[in-house]
């Protein structure tokens, strides 16, 4: 368990202020995309997407800040970690959705909850939303080198400012494809948010689609692989754009926990990985075997005819 002692409160809240800090300045610098990823807040307007960004931002270090100042952080973050996680993304959009309309609107927690986003991040809470926060706690956490240990063997700041940059897309991403599934059928909506590109029914439609789509390909096919291969994509905030990257990360305790179609996902690369394998014997073996013919059959075909030529000298 994180000793939330190991760091004084005052250090503590210092280092979320200037990683809170940078990460403000990302956002207000460039917010556009420099990579293809598809994105759900690729749906907003500019201006709107950095207003989403900011107010996840603002959440998550209230959220984290919160914690900070309660006896033991880290039991309470085991215990209650998902009732927070939840309640962050839905006050998130409730704060977005306000900003825009100029009233206050509540979302439906259990309708939140059956969300298809929101499930995919809940199932991926600890890395995504608790292990961040230990390692604020404690740079060496258990929980922390658990999972990133032997790669990385302490959380840096600019380790941590990452981690913090994923989670603030992620929750953006997870407001907005609530938003885009629940509220996107009235066209007063699409006409406050969305690019001028999405204000026709056919482009958001085909957006809409590729991004169900690619989420659960991301869930079914994906995050199996991810996990079978101990890595983990994070996407980043820079000052030229979000980028995404892949890293380190050990959560094979995971793959019990899968469903029956992602494990079908590992079976079937456990499956190729066995093919490939005899395949690349056969193929040595078919190799070698052809090589020890044609050297044998072509050495005694050439000594032959060699000796046919020298008896015919000889004549």
């Amino acid at each position: 368990m994180v000793n939330s002692r190991k760091r004084p409160i005052t250090i503590l809240k210092t280092l979320n202020a200037n990683i809170f800090t940078r990460v403000l300045y990302k956002i207000n610098f460039s917010s556009k995309k420099d990579n293809p990823l598809l994105l759900d807040i690729d749906l907003l307007k500019e201006e709107t997407k950095k207003d989403l960004l900011y107010i996840c931002s603002q959440n998550l270090e209230k959220a984290y800040a919160g914690l900070f100042e309660r006896r033991n952080p880290s039991t309470y973050m085991d215990v209650k970690g998902e009732a927070i996680f939840l309640n962050l993304i839905k006050v998130t959009g409730e704060d977005f959705l306000t900003k825009q309309y100029g009233c206050c609107l509540k979302i439906n927690t259990k309708r939140l909850e059956r969300s298809l986003y929101t499930k995919h991040l809940l199932n991926d809470l600890k890395i995504l939303f608790q292990v961040p926060f230990y390692a604020l706690l404690d740079p060496q956490a258990a929980q922390f080198k658990t999972i990133y240990y032997p790669i990385y063997t302490y959380a840096s700041e600019s380790f941590l400012e990452a981690l913090v940059d994923n989670l603030i897309i992620e929750i953006a991403n997870c407001v907005l494809y609530f938003a885009i599934v629940n509220f996107s059928f009235l066209y007063t909506f699409r006409q406050t948010l969305y690019r001028s590109k999405f204000l026709s029914l056919r482009n958001f439609e085909r957006f809409k689609n590729n991004l169900i789509w690619q989420l659960r390909i991301r869930i079914y096919i994906t995050k199996p692989t991810d996990l079978y291969n101990s890595r983990y994509k994070i996407y980043l905030l820079r000052t030229n754009g979000i980028d995404s990257r892949i890293i380190y990360a050990n959560r094979s305790n995971q793959i019990s926990s899968l469903t029956k179609v992602s494990l079908l996902t590992i079976t079937l690369i456990e499956l190729s990985d066995f093919l490939k394998s005899r395949l690349d014997e056969a193929i040595f073996f078919l190799t070698k075997a052809l090589r020890f013919t044609l050297t044998t059959v072509i050495g005694q075909f050439i000594g032959l005819v060699w000796r046919g030529i020298i008896e015919g000298l000889k004549k």
